[in-house]
């Protein structure tokens, strides 16, 4: 997971880009989605 600071929101990606090699291969994890989601509702309820 990654966190961009110096903007003016509050913005968290997926470490893994967009993982193309997985596309159809049921191979998917979404972790790293998650966790991107749970940390920006932790620093916007943080930081709002």
């Amino acid at each position: 997971m990654s966190i961009t600071v110096g903007l003016p929101m509050i913005r968290t990606s997926v470490d893994h880009g967009t993982a193309f090699d997985n596309e159809g291969t049921g191979k998917a994890d979404p972790a790293s989605l998650e966790e991107a989601v749970r940390q920006a509702i932790v620093l916007s309820v943080r930081y709002a």
